[in-house]
């Protein structure tokens, strides 16, 4: 009698730890946060991939690696952020702000005109 009640226990403990680790297996991955980390282009003339880390942002081209622009970011609000980048084309500062349309998307627009889309990489 002991040992039917030792072996129930026994298989009691295993099947709630099968149970509790489980779980966790089958949670889909939480959506990231913020801006920071590698985006990369969506059209355009030339496809590139753009950086934001600790408020430094950097843009390079897919194709070669060349450096685009590089400047700053900062936060506005939630999902909203701000660009202060220079081209490597001109010597004169672009502004731009973005908003996080989709926890994976962000659509800009410069204080030139254009407008462009990242999609996080």
């Amino acid at each position: 009698m002991r040992r039917i009640a030792l072996t129930t226990a026994l298989v009691s403990t295993v099947f709630l730890a099968a149970c509790q680790t489980g779980g966790q297996e089958d949670l889909p991955p939480a959506a990231p946060q913020g801006v920071d980390g590698r985006w990369t282009s969506v059209g355009g003339p030339v496809s590139y991939s753009a950086n934001f880390t600790n408020g430094q942002f950097r843009s390079v081209e897919q194709a070669t690696g060349a450096v685009l622009a590089q400047g700053t970011y900062s936060n506005l609000g939630p999902g909203q952020i701000s660009i202060v980048y220079r081209p490597t084309t001109r010597n004169e500062e672009v502004a731009a702000n973005c908003n996080q349309v989709e926890a994976n998307k962000l659509a800009c627009a410069t204080s030139t005109g254009n407008r462009f889309e990242l999609l996080r990489a």
